[in-house]
């Protein structure tokens, strides 16, 4: 079925504003009814974004932007959701991003400018900040109006912001907060010429440090006052958010650190506080919506694609250790463009693995023997996370797992659901 077909049966993507969003990623396609399923089960006052993919899923995947509306539309029509919902176009770096996003009806545009950021940055001694300060302070010309500013939050916490603080900040994202902005002024000339509406999450997480407060105001003051249409901002949080596994850190100071984020976002907003590699972190899912007073967004990806080797592992084992045995082959080198921890010797090769069950829990749980905050017990989730671009386009492996999920329809739903529900009601038990 055309595109154009679909959607007239489906409402288009939409602009969700400042009401709590979630948004689930899908790499093959396949993946919406499960989606839609665990929302009807338990989306409460959440607004869903069935349609979410970054240019460097698509990549590699060998999807198009095309590919990931119209599939998700008519999984959305076979699974019979006909109300609001919006399309993010993911990680988008360059105005062609844009430009391949937007015709094909995104409406939710997340700049992510990480390649202007200096990851280094909180680790300059005084005099190498200053030599670095030298080389961008003629990009940056708010520096002077920020330096010697003392605010003082709803929380209590005063920002002071020294000279250091600043010239530190213009270091780290000042080149970065250009690039946003030229980019959202790209996308609002897109869309001015479209004649549709659209918003912009911001993400500034890919870094090794958290954002600190004062770099928080300052990028939020200056994007929006630079015009962007912001609607939700990523900060890299304390604590490490890894992929497929849960939340590594101290609930406490992630808690006390999220409600100064908060009352930042208050003072400079509106928009919303946006968690990125939000898969599977559930034991912070309650707190984060409670703290955030519902004015946020949780972005899940890879978790999907965990989940649909699970009904691969159950239907067939065979082909599962096979995978398992291809991903473990190719994770050293995948692993780089992720945060992540696991390594090979972590988990068993599937030659020392002798039950299906076994298989399954080794590469596939989450739930178990895992306390929340501290870490986890089965990194074959990450090992099999990382690699899922060279699986599904490997010749052999790509089509094999469809033919498993289009046999299988019900239990790919069935896990879907059973995974995002346990998502959905974490975050609506804090709203």
């Amino acid at each position: 079925m055309s595109m154009v077909s679909v959607m007239s049966m489906v409402p288009a993507p939409a602009v969700l504003g400042l009401t709590a969003s979630f948004g689930f990623g899908d790499r093959t396609g396949l993946a919406t009814p499960g989606h839609v399923a665990a929302f009807k089960r338990a989306g409460g006052g959440i607004l869903p974004i069935f349609a979410q993919q970054s240019i460097r899923e698509m990549s590699r995947t060998n999807r198009t932007p095309q590919n990931v509306i119209a599939d998700t539309l008519a999984g959305m029509k076979a699974a019979g959701y006909f109300a609001t919902h919006g399309a993010d176009a993911d990680h988008l770096k360059t105005p062609a991003d844009v430009d391949v996003t937007a015709a094909a009806g995104f409406t939710f545009f997340t700049i992510d400018p990480s390649d202007d950021v200096d990851p280094q940055a909180d680790n300059y001694s005084e005099a190498q900040l200053r030599e670095k300060y030298k080389i961008v302070q003629g990009e940056v010309d708010w520096v002077d109006r920020y330096v010697g500013k003392r605010m003082t939050l709803s929380t209590g916490t005063t920002l002071d912001l020294n000279e250091n603080v600043v010239m530190r900040a213009a270091v780290k994202y000042g080149r970065a907060i250009n690039r946003a902005v030229d980019l959202a002024n790209h996308i609002d000339g897109v869309h001015e010429k479209l004649g549709r509406n659209y918003e912009i999450e911001l993400s500034v997480d890919e870094t090794p440090q958290p954002t600190t407060l004062a770099e928080h105001w300052i990028i939020a003051e200056q994007v929006l006052e630079r015009g962007m249409k912001l609607v939700s901002l990523a900060p890299r949080f304390v604590g490490d958010f890894e992929k497929g596994v849960d939340y590594k850190g101290d609930l406490w100071a992630f808690e006390k650190s999220l409600g100064d984020h908060v009352a930042v976002m208050e003072a400079i907003g509106p928009y919303k506080l946006s968690l990125h590699s939000g898969s599977d972190k559930l034991s912070i899912y309650t707190s984060f919506a409670k703290i955030t007073r519902g004015r946020w967004h949780v972005k899940t990806a890879g978790t999907s694609y965990l989940e649909m080797l699970r009904v691969v592992a159950r239907h067939d084992p065979k082909l599962f250790r096979e995978i398992v045995d291809f991903a473990r082959s190719k994770y050293d080198v995948e692993k780089a463009t992720y945060h992540v921890s696991a390594t090979l010797a972590g988990v068993p090769a599937p030659k020392d693995v002798k039950d299906a069950r076994t298989m399954e829990r080794l590469y596939l749980e989450m739930w178990e023997d895992v306390k929340p905050g501290r870490g986890f017990t089965q990194p074959g989730r990450q090992i099999l996370h990382c690699t899922f671009g060279s699986t599904l386009t490997n010749p052999r492996f790509g089509p094999a797992i469809r033919h498993v999920l289009e046999a299988h329809g019900e239990t790919f739903t069935e896990v879907l659901t059973d995974h995002f529900v346990k998502h959905l009601e974490a975050l609506n038990q804090g709203m």
